[in-house]
């Protein structure tokens, strides 16, 4: 792990280190439930991160896939592309040099059109 990614970790949470988890985990707990969760060192290095049920489970939900929304996505980008097939079987019948003016042409920048005062 980094260490700008163990500090900024660091600067988040409230730190417990093994020790004090072991003598004092009453306490430990307390600071969870106030807090969501508390970061537990080792040798005063970032070693765990121990949270409440509810926080792990607020993550996974967040880490889960929208399913119904990449399926939405996906239905759009097949409609889309039906009725492609024409436009296709047309530039794969271009003669190679016809390819590279097109790309020639898709590939100049574009002058912006001025607007009349």
């Amino acid at each position: 792990m980094s260490a700008v990614l163990e500090q900024a970790i660091a600067d988040q949470l409230p730190s417990v280190s093994a020790t004090q988890l072991v003598a004092g985990i009453q306490k430990v707990g307390r600071t969870v439930a106030a807090h969501g969760a508390v970061l537990i060192t080792k040798h005063d290095q970032p070693a765990f991160v121990l949270m409440s049920v509810e926080r792990y489970r607020e993550m996974q939900r967040a880490a889960e896939p929208d399913l119904g929304a990449l399926g939405g996505e996906f239905d759009a980008m097949l409609a889309r592309m039906q009725g492609q097939e024409e436009a296709l079987a047309d530039a794969f019948a271009m003669p190679p040099e016809a390819v590279g003016a097109a790309a020639v042409k898709a590939a100049r920048p574009r002058k912006p059109v001025r607007k009349a005062a």
